[in-house]
Formats: C-alpha cells, structure tokens, sequence
C-alpha cells in the first residue's frame, strides 16, 4: 500500500487538497443552503471521475471499480445533503 502511495503521491494529493478546499468551503458557506449543495454535487461528481482517471492511468479499470466509486459518491453527497435539510 505505501508503495502505491508513494507511485501515485501526485494523484491523492489532488484528492486530498480538492477534498480539504471543498470541505473548508462548505463550513464557510454554512448559512446559505444553495451554494452547500452545489459543493456537495461538486464533491461527489469530483471524486467519481477522480476514481475512474486514477484507475484508467493504473490499468485497474474495471465495472466494480466504477460501481464502487458511483456508490461512495451517491453515499456521501447524499450524507451531506441530509445535513443540508
């Protein structure tokens, strides 16, 4: 696991700083309900297409893998969007 960290170090620091914005953001926002969703349909549509791309440049690419990554994004936008209501 650390091997492929250090292999695709470029790949999760994009992931990590892109999450960490957006998360900053969203509590930044955090009175106005729109602009919440537009970053919790931001996230999750990032970190699917995030998942393919990073799959595809490693040759792991696979219907479970787009099933996976379509499946944390629908679970997580749709955590954050309960908290929005």
């Amino acid at each position: 696991m650390k091997r492929e960290l250090m292999k695709s170090k470029f790949s999760y620091l994009s992931l990590i700083i892109f999450l960490v914005l957006a998360s900053f953001m969203f509590l930044v926002v955090w009175p106005d309900v729109h602009y919440q969703r537009y970053l919790i349909l931001l996230i999750s549509v990032f970190y699917f297409f995030w998942g393919l791309i990073f799959h595809l440049k490693t040759d792991q690419f696979s219907k479970k893998i787009i099933l996976e990554y379509l499946a944390i994004s629908i679970l997580a936008g749709s955590m954050l969007f309960l908290i929005t209501i």
